[in-house]
């Protein structure tokens, strides 16, 4: 065990240092991986140490390196070690984060852990939530707690924008909503929920016999980083008596400093709030989370006592993580945001954050400075867009898509960086999500320099 543990270790602090000199991405068709993995089961094992090789050669490199500095494509993922070696541990404890009696150390972490976000939201003492596996997840879980407080009316609506994340729109089919009373909202030219539309919507939808129970707002659209007008959300969702749920699964974690608050006031006001401490919280697959402003109403939909757990109660006080989701197996979530913030405080997670936004605008500046590229959707927390569109060349939009495409190839197999593209506008555009604490001017420079070399080339 301890020679395999120094191994892997070894390996992982090689692939740190190594990982800012090599491509963002890597991977392998199918056809190749098929003709070297898919075998039948070994009746009798091999060395350990050729196993680990085997991983460490053929299989774990084929990725996109979420970490890797010049990784700005989707929401990348920057893991802090200490976090990496938490969830080493928490596996080899084999802890079942899912009750007090199973797990006391664990569950009282994340009770910390959860106090220190409800803190961070602003939420009152009655607040709470659960970690859970991601955004998705923390949706779902807060479509069911939105559903439990409007008592299951048969004809639910739900409310999102045309920005909102695909998991709402899942979440609504799972938790038993008609996939057409899930209604979408235009949003306005800065990618905003536009708020004469939803009340409208909601207006008709009452009228025609539906019941809105929910409407899910944006704190970070994962195309365009985009943040809904939270405070005029919670005015009109109070009035209306409408869940408000926000997803703040990418961008939520920008509250812990000045500037990200300014950016996010009104989320206090929120019913439910959905964050992903593996995106701008730097840690490991998998933690997000959801916190709510009264834990009740988690508890009252989920919390159910078979006989077969009867042993399992402790008594109040001591909370059960398996009565506020979807899970009951869980693992140890709280352990690695703990044993981070413990390891380097939360000065360093401020500047962390903080670096992400200020290179964001950085990027706008060389974009709108650029005589070859455009910005498509302005800097919003860490997230920006933009495409290949000469000033002075009066170029058609399709073959602008086209030729932005190429670009994108181009930045794909031809640059060490790796970005991926959004449509803001119905604009085909390239874009940048600056969520790595390892990021540099430098690398965001080079980055946004080779998309218009690769522009330059594409026009002639």
């Amino acid at each position: 065990m301890l020679d395999l543990a120094v191994r892997a270790a070894e390996a992982l602090v090689r692939r740190s240092e190594e990982l800012g000199r090599k491509e963002a991405w890597d991977g392998e068709f199918r056809g190749e991986l098929d003709e070297k993995f898919m075998e039948d089961p070994p009746e009798r094992g091999r060395a350990p140490n050729e196993v680990m090789e085997q991983a460490l050669t053929d299989i774990l490199p084929l990725a996109l390196s979420l970490d890797h500095p010049r990784c700005f494509g989707f929401v990348p993922s920057s893991a802090t070690w200490p976090g990496v070696i938490a969830d080493f541990l928490a596996a080899g404890y084999n802890v079942n984060s899912c009750n007090w009696l199973i797990a006391s150390g664990t569950s009282q972490l994340e009770c910390v852990v959860i106090d220190w976000f409800r803190q961070w939201l602003g939420y009152p003492d009655t607040g709470g939530g659960v970690l859970t596996s991601g955004g998705s997840a923390a949706s779902l879980d807060a479509l069911v707690a939105a559903r439990e407080a409007a008592g299951y009316p048969e004809s639910a609506s739900v409310y999102m924008s045309d920005q909102s994340h695909s998991a709402h729109q899942r979440a609504v089919k799972i938790v038993g909503i008609r996939p057409e009373h899930a209604r979408i909202v235009p949003s306005d030219n800065c990618f905003r929920i536009d708020m004469g539309e939803l009340a409208s919507m909601v207006a008709e939808d009452r009228a025609a016999g539906l019941e809105p129970i929910a409407v899910c707002a944006n704190a970070g659209a994962t195309a365009t980083g985009a943040v809904d007008p939270l405070e005029k959300l919670a005015d009109f969702c109070a009035s209306e008596g409408i869940w408000l749920h926000v997803d703040a699964a990418y961008g939520g974690f920008a509250v812990v400093t000045e500037r990200g608050k300014r950016i996010l006031r009104g989320i206090d006001r929120a019913d439910s709030v959905g964050l992903d401490a593996h995106k701008w919280f730097f840690q490991p697959y998998e933690v997000g989370c959801l916190m709510v402003r009264d834990i009740s109403t988690l508890e009252k939909p989920f919390a159910i006592r078979p006989d077969f757990l009867q042993d399992a109660l402790w008594g109040s006080g001591h909370p059960n993580f398996w009565d506020r989701g979807l899970q009951m197996s869980r693992s140890a979530r709280a352990l690695k945001i703990w044993m981070s913030v413990q390891t380097f405080g939360m000065a360093a997670f401020r500047q962390a954050i903080s670096n992400g936004l200020e290179l964001a605008e950085r990027a706008q500046e060389y974009i709108d400075e650029s005589p070859v590229l455009t910005c498509t959707s302005p800097a919003s927390l860490s997230v920006v867009c933009f495409r290949v569109d000469p000033a002075g060349q009066d170029i058609a939009d399709h073959d602008l898509d086209e030729i932005n495409r190429e670009v994108l190839a181009h930045l794909f197999w031809d640059d060490p960086a790796f970005m991926s593209s959004a449509m803001p506008g119905g604009r085909f555009s390239l874009r940048l999500c600056i969520v790595n604490y390892n990021t540099t001017w430098d690398d965001v420079r080079e980055t946004l320099s080779a998309a218009e070399r690769f522009g330059q080339d594409a026009l002639l």
